[in-house]
């Protein structure tokens, strides 16, 4: 799990900490903050991370060399990077100071020798330079890869999406490609046993089911001859993504979803029941990183919280902001509403402010 994320000169971050929770960590920002940022930053981290924990368990002690280690960590690390942002070269990821400061980021996992650094190099020539701050330690046993899902719908984009990025690498960034390679994974006839009561409810919900065959994705009605799954509601393909990835058990308790803007094209009614299948997966500790401008999901998860008969919700809000053309802030809360600046609530607010003017003006 990640705990702790400290960004120091990266995008707009000047020095800004994260402490996220083992459950539903939720951020809020208009655009520009830094949010998705934080997502593929944190998603690029914890690959990282379990690809070294990889090559620890997969190597004989008397085999294991620490400096050798620490090398394919930070080019592990560096190719991660590069995949998930695009920056073209890795100093563009650098916040741009009146000073030459490198980037600084380090991480913890929980453990306290689970832990590292790393530095991206400001630099006025281009440059892929990345540098290790302190000696990658790693003795956590169960960190899994995990899943990014950007808030563009990509089940029915699957195909092209792997057959463009085969001959073009840097068309789409890799959270697409690595979702979409997830996606050709197929369901074993029997999913485990946590993904049983998404798919049912889900499956009642859409009176149907989103299966995979032959390398594409089809929505099998209730009642009626299937059809590509491009042909269904968008909200449904949001909603076979997060069930096909529980159902091979990719989206698991060790490893971190990363969901940016999961409220995009879901209509209010799909919008609750998504917020109740994330709160449900929060309570049986999964934890989950994401990004919203929806007041509607933010409202839905505050109701969740305050189930009686449930036990407590585990959940933490982020707050950015940016003043023109200074770095970003964050304020974490464990209720939305003392958050200093919500520009969701705030525009929501105003709307409702100006409709209230215009019907009394009607009615007058």
């Amino acid at each position: 799990m990640l705990e702790h994320l400290h960004i120091k000169n990266f995008t707009v971050f000047a020095d800004t900490h994260f402490q996220f929770g083992p459950g539903l960590n939720v951020m809020v920002g208009s655009n520009g903050t830094g949010k998705s940022h934080v997502l593929k930053l944190g998603y690029a981290v914890t690959q990282t991370v379990a690809f070294a924990e990889q090559i620890r368990r997969n190597k004989p002690k008397d085999e294991f060399d620490p400096a050798d280690f620490q090398l394919s960590v930070s080019i592990a690390l560096s190719s991660r990077l590069s995949a998930v942002f695009l920056p073209g070269t890795q100093n563009k990821l650098v916040r741009n100071t009146a000073g030459e400061q490198d980037a600084q980021v380090s991480a913890s996992f929980g453990a306290e020798d689970a832990h590292f650094s790393f530095s991206v190099k400001h630099s006025e020539q281009p440059s892929n330079s990345i540098g290790a701050e302190k000696a990658f330690q790693f003795s956590v046993e169960s960190i899994a890869t995990p899943i990014f899902i950007p808030a563009k719908e990509i089940l029915s984009l699957m195909p092209d999406i792997l057959g463009i990025s085969k001959n073009n690498p840097d068309v789409f960034d890799s959270t697409y490609l690595d979702l979409a390679t997830q996606l050709t994974i197929r369901v074993p006839k029997t999913p485990p046993v946590f993904a049983k009561p998404v798919l049912n409810k889900w499956a009642e919900i859409m009176q149907g089911e989103i299966q995979s065959e032959d390398g594409r994705f089809y929505f099998y009605p209730k009642n009626g001859a299937r059809f590509r799954v491009g042909l269904a509601a968008e909200g449904f393909r949001k909603l076979g993504t997060l069930s096909h990835l529980l159902a091979i058990g990719s989206l698991n308790k060790n490893a971190t979803l990363f969901w940016d803007e999961p409220e995009a094209n879901l209509n209010p009614a799909l919008l609750r029941e998504l917020a109740k299948v994330l709160s449900e997966l929060a309570r049986q500790g999964f934890q989950i990183i994401l990004a919203t401008h929806s007041m509607s999901l933010l409202k839905e998860f505050h109701i969740l919280s305050r189930e009686s008969k449930k036990e407590k919700l585990p959940i933490k809000y982020f707050g950015l902001n940016a003043e023109l053309g200074q770095p970003t802030t964050v304020v974490a809360r464990d209720d939305f509403k003392f958050l200093p600046d919500v520009v969701a609530l705030e525009v929501e607010l105003d709307q409702a402010d100006d409709l209230e003017e215009i019907f009394a003006r009607e009615n007058s």
